[in-house]
Parts: structure tokens; C-alpha cells; sequence
């Protein structure tokens, strides 16, 4: 009888880097239970879960379901949404909605994984902040950098609870990614927001994959509590 395959949970998975997560955890042999509201394509080494990341039960039954059906060694939270506009133009009900997914689906994550990996003896939990979450920002509602400042200081919060039981928790920090996120802003913005970066471009998401594989995996054994920056220099906190 075959050995299970190591689990890892990936929230946000229909997403531009929910995909490239996916694929990179299923190159490296790892059984990867993509869960979203949208749907998931069926792939070998993928497990679809239509999941709303603000619904702590369905959360919760998730982590239960995945800790069944491999041996669970890694959850990244990378739900998110992603708002362009103007400052002054902000409405409450976005606002209401972007907290929900991106640090309410975030601490939903965290306490469901930080459960099922302490009783497997340990593993590691990775979230998605952003360079706005760090320094704020224009053209884009502040429920963002607002929630994502949160998903940093949640991070920090269960890297301390977490390391008693073995489970790391890590986030990254992006800045503006190629894709969909890009996408939000018009042309003339999108030339503007690239020269400003020291690379002059945006990240690509298999950069950003690549550094959320290693936080995710067993051979990080003491980085703990950070929140990496994956933003081409354009902002180096000390």
C-alpha cells in the first residue's frame, strides 16, 4: 500500500495565485485540497472544496475533512479581494466585505489549522498579507492595506501561540502582482505603478509560490512569525 501524500490546505485556490500554488504543492508531490467559492478544476493531486472562508463551520469541517484524508502538514491562507478605486469613494459595505475575507477568513484559517496540526504533532501555516497591509496606499479601497495590516498582526499572534505545538506561522507580503490585481488599475496607472518598482515590473505569482512553498515545508524549521517581503525592493522594512 502506497504511502498518503502530505496534505496542504490552499484557501483562495481559483485565484491567480491560489492556481500557482496548486500546481507548484502537486509538482513537489503534495496532496492540495483547493478550496474556494468558485469553482475548482479537478487535477491529479487536487481535491476541490467549495468553501466560503467567512463561514467559521465550513472552515473548520474543511481542516477535519483534509486531516482525514492525508496527513496534513501545511495550511496557506490566500483567500483575498482586492479593491482598486479612490480613497474618497470608499463604502461601507466593501469595507465590510473585504474584512470578512481577507482577516476574517484569515483568523478563520488560522484557528482551524493551528487545531489539526497541533494534534498531528506540528506543521506550518502560511498567510497572504501585502505591502499595502506595511505602508498603506492610493487607488485602492482602505479596507485592503486595513485588513492585510490585520492578517500581519494575526500572523505574528499565531506564531506565538503556534510554536508550543510545533506549527510555524509565516506570512508574505507581496507587492502588485501580474494578473488580475494588475488588472484592476487602467494602463496609464499600470505604466506608472511598474516604473515606480527598483525592477520596473510586478511580481509574477510563481515568485511569490516559491516563497510560500519554503514557509510551507518541514525544512523551515525556525522562521517564525515574519512577514516576508515579495515586493521587487520597492519597500524594505528594516
Amino acid at each position: 500500500m502506497s504511502t498518503p501524500a502530505r496534505g496542504v490546505v490552499v484557501t483562495g485556490a481559483a485565484g491567480d495565485l491560489g492556481r500557482a500554488l496548486c500546481r507548484r504543492f502537486v509538482d513537489d508531490g503534495w496532496a492540495v485540497f483547493a478550496a474556494d467559492l468558485a469553482p475548482v478544476a479537478e487535477a491529479e493531486g487536487v481535491v476541490p472544496a467549495r468553501v466560503d472562508v467567512t463561514d467559521r463551520a465550513q472552515v473548520f469541517d474543511l481542516a477535519e475533512r483534509a486531516a482525514a484524508a492525508a496527513p496534513l502538514q501545511a495550511w496557506v491562507n490566500a483567500a483575498g479581494i482586492f479593491v482598486a478605486g479612490a480613497v474618497s469613494d470608499a463604502d461601507e459595505a466593501t469595507w465590510e466585505r473585504v474584512v470578512a475575507v481577507n482577516l476574517g477568513g484569515t483568523f478563520h484559517g488560522c484557528a482551524a489549522a493551528l487545531r489539526v496540526l497541533a494534534r498531528a504533532g506540528g506543521g506550518r501555516i502560511v498567510n497572504v498579507g501585502s505591502v499595502s497591509g506595511q505602508v498603506g496606499g492610493t487607488g485602492v479601497h482602505p479596507a485592503y492595506g486595513a485588513s492585510k495590516a490585520g492578517v500581519h498582526a494575526l500572523t505574528k499572534t499565531y506564531a506565538l501561540e503556534g510554536a508550543r505545538h510545533g506549527v510555524l506561522c509565516n506570512a508574505v507580503a507581496p507587492g502588485l502582482l501580474e494578473g488580475s490585481m494588475s488588472h484592476e488599475f487602467g494602463d496609464r496607472a499600470r505604466e506608472r505603478l511598474e516604473s515606480a518598482n527598483p525592477m520596473r515590473r510586478f511580481g509574477r505569482m510563481d515568485e511569490v509560490a516559491h516563497v510560500i512553498r519554503f514557509l510551507a515545508d518541514a525544512s523551515n524549521t525556525y522562521m517564525n512569525g515574519a512577514i516576508v517581503p515579495v515586493n521587487g525592493g520597492a519597500y524594505m522594512p528594516s
